[in-house]
């Protein structure tokens, strides 16, 4: 199976050799494997888990939305921005979170309640990544 990651921006992986891949899904985490039935579907932030063949080693990138499309052994994924562990600065992404809480507790309206939500959840992720690959 193959595994293709870009961005709008730039190629995180292409046509990568993959044991499996984990994603997470709108509706929650997806596993795919060789010969998995076509699909497509949007993602949430989160982490892309993979294991390259013939390696028992699990890597990761971290996604905040995007789309994935599976069809023939091959999985792209086209996300809204993307990172490897090697690309997160760590403390930067724990500043986030914590300022992300922090606004989340003040007097801030519904709107702003979410986008600071959001920005929470990715911040999660990127520190998990991070500290995955360490």
């Amino acid at each position: 199976m193959l595994l293709t990651v870009v961005t709008p921006e730039k190629k995180i992986l292409t046509d990568v050799a993959v044991e499996d891949v984990t994603l997470p899904g709108f509706r929650g985490e997806l596993n795919i494997l060789d010969g998995h039935s076509p699909l497509m579907t949007t993602l949430s932030a989160g982490s892309v888990r993979f294991k390259r063949k013939g390696s028992n080693i699990v890597e990761s990138v971290a996604v905040s939305w995007g789309y994935c499309e599976v069809a023939n052994d091959v999985v792209n994924i086209l996300a809204e921005t993307a990172e490897t562990s090697q690309e997160i600065n760590l403390k930067r992404a724990e500043e986030a979170f914590k300022t992300s809480e922090k606004m989340m507790m003040s007097d801030v309206d519904p709107a702003q309640l979410e986008k600071y939500r959001l920005k929470r959840e990715r911040a999660l992720v990127r520190i998990s990544v991070a500290k995955m690959n360490q």
